[in-house]
């Protein structure tokens, strides 16, 4: 029961909660499935499936199949008396799918047709009753009654869900108010505005009508308050239904993506002089064009999309968003230097504020996934109350009239009936009026669609899958991008895994097989590896280093990408990193120096130099790290490199080779023990103290090509000797021209020097590598690049550090919160891997390498195999014996529809130039 005083003008009086934070407890019942047929209790808003209500379904779920439940909801409110010169009307601004109601008993209105979009029921004497509690009831049906909007919002790649999940208010306004404003505010300072009156009052037919209201006027307003702009007063005749309006702003501060700068206009109507109702919106001047067969323009420059696509999505609440998870997710989004955010679903009001405020452009899309197209009757109203929602958010850049082939062509001109600023409307996945979308591009098709001359656009590409997709073939797609002058950018699918917290499951995470399981973080915004390399690879501020040379002397290049913010606006930090030693207790960096500056004055699109104010003794750290922060403070990337190579210290212990005739060469070293084979040469086991350390058999040349496993051929003969407190033990394979040996030192180290010749065919992988069980491996801890692992088409991303993890067997997209332990990770200095007999390996290769882990798992059980997710190509090819790798060529991974071979240059096989050869070094404690 809501209790409600007289409310004064333009009150917002809220019957439900604004979120589930807040929510309010309504009676409710379910029709059928769970916990249906007797009436209880839900919290407003709320998906009902949430709340243990109805069944569950997934959007590709066969309709004939689906759930079609109803849910039955009742509250009260009170009317006062005052309110019958008032204009009042009950606002949904959300409930799947179609929604009728009844107030005191009797129906108002008609029912609505629609999920994502708010709709209204105007309440007068016909349907309330003044000075009394009121009752509603509504009806929400999960399945409408119009097939064409079944299809539309409900047969699609994403969850499917029931009920009222956004707030519901009453709007009480005066009798005369502005209902809208539609604004285009462009970056000339050109100030134009529909001004919507309307006067709702009581009289008798054939009554002569005294308006309330007889002139607009209007002023724009810094968010301080600050009047920069006055609108002329215009006359309301016999009201008006739409009074125009225009000025022009000298100079206004602009808005865009780094400078995102908005405005009020505060909206007046007036009778006699006197104010008697006022509206503010909030805006921002900008002009955004599309220019045929040349690009996208943003106040007159050419800009690039970094896109990212985003439904609105909570794992424990469905489509209940809250405000802070609205903000959490736009902070997070413009943190990995993305500028526009894609939604098929339309998003939260509290998720637009954070766009306008943060700088992020949006493409906002009536929801019809694929065909058959929404009914004209219903998509117009949709369309309607989209256009004028989102109309005046100067983040809103684009219409998506529908997605994939939904598409109906009798709503192209209503954007442009509607939209006063006239932005351009796209198709997802179609040419239209200039711009092409065309969908996942394999890489030979991203290249044939850049030599167009079309303005190209792809809505979605690189569609991410467990651990592949986005980064991975990034560099490739975004360098040809960038190249292209008429490529406007791309946006990528999608920003998180839509893992639903079943409440018919115990609470399991479910992402329906590899449907859902698409994003850059996790249900809960976790962070994954492609996350990092995105945010590399678009950040507007770029160091090209690959490593620190030895004539490094304190002065690095950088690039400006900025659209246009000068390099001197921000600021740049740098520290001077130290690294505990391997078998040290615990891993720890410490700061040896560190300091602040202004970046250089370099302006957006040139190069230059940063230099860097290091102390004198600077070589003597192990790293150096720089972080380069917005004028905002915000991070937008962070790098570090290696400074010296840091050497293992070695304690001198004594050495000895005890063999018997056609045994193994054993060597013991102290209290460790290594066998190795007198045929091949080969390590074949180790020990410490009597237990087995792990590693064994090796090295082992893998390599393979898309035709299969390249065979080592031939026949190996060993031999051992000793040389002053060094023993020696070298194999030769003379039909491939291939040998290794081992140097086991008095220091208690095991170096291997190998050399395998060339391979003419090119590689999906290459390595060299020993066995590592599983089962014995604890944690590792190692100096290079990290935390995450790397493929051969992902590489940008991990920084330089010391990292450690302990063992886990987790996946990407199917576990979340922890890093994935197995893999290839890149640049490593050493790595130490402990193992559960409580002994430690340490990996030293005589320069930095690409070390391999285990082999990593894919989800085997969840894979296409039966046809019922969808295709899969996300997988590898990796070596399937072994465990530990030194990684000549690192194999790559695909996405979600192209394997890897089809993702560009860095993903295809390739040769490894030179010889497979190398120097590593192992020792255990």
């Amino acid at each position: 029961m809501n209790l409600l005083s007289a409310a004064p003008a333009g009150e917002r009086i809220y019957l439900s909660g604004k979120s589930h934070v807040d929510a309010v407890d309504w009676d409710f019942y379910c029709s059928a499935g769970r916990k249906s047929g007797e009436w209880t209790k839900i919290p407003v808003p709320s998906n009902w499936e949430q709340q243990g209500f109805g069944g569950y379904n997934y959007g590709h779920d066969d309709p004939d199949t689906k759930h079609a439940e109803e849910g039955t909801y009742k509250t009260s409110f009170f009317v006062p008396k005052e309110w019958k010169d008032k204009h009042v009307r009950l606002v949904f601004e959300g409930a799947m799918t179609e929604t009728s109601i009844k107030i005191n008993g009797k129906p108002v209105g008609a029912p609505n047709q629609g999920g994502y979009n708010p709709f209204r029921f105007i309440l007068d004497k016909h349907s309330v009753e003044y000075g009394k509690e009121n009752s509603l009831e509504v009806l929400v049906k999960k399945k409408p009654s119009n097939n064409s909007l079944d299809w539309a919002e409900r047969k699609a790649d994403y969850w499917v869900f029931g009920g009222i999940y956004r707030p519901v208010y009453l709007e009480v306004l005066p009798a005369a108010f502005v209902n809208r404003v539609a604004i285009d505010a462009k970056a000339d300072g050109s100030f134009n505005m529909d001004v919507f009156p309307e006067a709702h009052t009581l009289r008798s037919f054939r009554e002569e009508l005294v308006w309330p209201m007889d002139s607009v006027k209007a002023r724009i307003e810094t968010l301080d308050g600050e009047v920069i702009g006055e609108l002329d007063s215009q006359a309301i005749v016999g009201g008006s239904p739409r009074v125009r309006m225009n000025t022009k702003v000298k100079q206004p501060a602009l808005w865009s993506p780094e400078y995102p700068n908005l405005y009020n206009v505060r909206v007046s109507l007036l009778k006699n002089g006197e104010v008697v109702s006022e509206l503010v919106e909030r805006f921002g001047f900008r002009t955004f064009e599309r220019r045929l067969e040349d690009g996208l323009y943003l106040n007159g420059k050419k800009i690039k999309i970094r896109g990212i696509n985003r439904n609105m999505f909570d794992p424990k609440h469905g489509r209940v968003i809250s405000a802070e998870k609205a903000w959490k997710d736009a902070r997070a989004i413009k943190s990995m230097n993305v500028n526009l955010v894609r939604s098929h679903l339309a998003p939260t009001t509290e998720f637009m504020k954070a766009c306008d405020e943060l700088g992020l452009m949006v493409i906002t899309e009536l929801c019809n996934w694929h065909d058959p197209v929404m009914a004209t009757p219903i998509a117009r109203n949709i369309a309607f109350e989209l256009v004028t929602k989102y109309q005046n958010h100067p983040s809103v850049v684009l219409w998506a009239n529908g997605n994939e082939n939904g598409f109906n062509f009798e709503m192209d001109q209503l954007y442009r009936f509607y939209d006063l600023q006239e932005r351009p409307v796209i198709h997802p996945w179609g040419f239209f009026d200039g711009i092409d979308t065309f969908h996942y591009p394999k890489y030979v098709e991203l290249m044939r669609r850049l030599e167009n001359p079309h303005v190209y656009l792809p809505t979605e590409f690189l569609h991410g899958l467990y651990d592949g997709g986005h980064g991975a073939g990034l560099e490739d797609y975004w360098n040809a991008i960038m190249a292209a002058p008429q490529a406007a950018g791309g946006v990528l699918w999608c920003w998180a895994d839509a893992a639903l917290e079943r409440t018919d499951l115990n609470g399991k995470m479910d992402t329906y097989g590899n449907r859902s399981a698409d994003g850059l973080v996790g249900p809960n915004g976790e962070k994954e590896a492609s996350f990092f390399t995105v945010r590399e690879i678009w950040s507007p501020v770029q160091i090209p280093l690959e490593a620190l040379t030895k004539d490094f002397n304190g002065v690095l290049p950088i690039e400006n990408g900025f659209y246009e913010t000068n390099l001197k606006e921000c600021q740049v930090t740098w520290s001077l990193l130290n690294f505990s030693a391997p078998f040290s207790t615990g891993a720890k960096t410490t700061v040896a120096a560190q300091g602040k500056l202004k970046g250089p004055a370099i302006s957006p699109g040139k190069s230059g130099k940063l230099k860097l104010p290091l102390p004198s003794d600077w070589e003597s750290s192990d790293a150096l790290e720089v972080v380069v922060h917005s004028k905002s403070g915000t991070e937008i990337m962070k790098w570090s490199w290696a400074l010296p190579k840091f050497e293992t210290p070695k304690k001198k212990i004594s050495g000895k080779l005890v063999q018997k005739k056609g045994d193994p060469f054993h060597v013991s070293l102290g209290n460790t023990s290594w066998s190795f084979s007198p045929e091949t040469g080969q390590l074949l086991e180790a020990s410490i103290d009597g237990k087995d350390a792990g590693i064994g058999r090796g090295p082992i040349l893998y390599a393979e090509s898309e035709d299969g496993i390249v065979e080592d051929s031939g026949s190996w003969v060993a031999r051992v000797k000793k040389n002053g407190d060094q023993i020696v033990i070298t194999s030769e394979n003379k039909d491939a021209v291939a040998s290794f040996y081992w140097t086991i030192s008095a220091d208690g180290s095991l170096r291997l020097d190998y050399d395998y010749g060339e391979i003419e065919e090119t590689l999906v992988y290459c390595a060299v590598g020993f066995d590592l069980k599983d089962e014995a491996v604890a944690a590792k801890r190692w100096l290079g690049k990290g935390p995450h692992r790397v493929w051969a088409n992902r590489m940008k991303g991990p920084q330089h550090g010391l990292w450690e993890s302990e063992y886990n067997d987790f996946l990407s997209g199917e576990d979340w919160g922890k890093l994935e332990f197995k893999g290839v990770f890149g640049e490593v200095d050493w790595m130490r891997i402990d193992l559960k007999s409580g002994a430690s390996l340490l990996v030293d290769p005589k320069s930095e390498s690409e070390i391999g882990v285990l082999n990593p798992r894919n989800a085997e059980g969840q894979r296409d195999k039966n046809g019922k997710y969808g295709p899969v190509r996300a997988w590898w090819h990796y070596p399937q014996e072994g465990g530990l790798y030194l990684f000549h060529k690192t194999p790559a991974i695909g996405s979600k529809f192209a394997n890897a071979n089809q993702l560009g240059p860095q993903s295809e096989p390739a040769r490894v130039s030179g010889p497979i050869s190398g120097q590593v070094t192992f020792e255990i404690k």
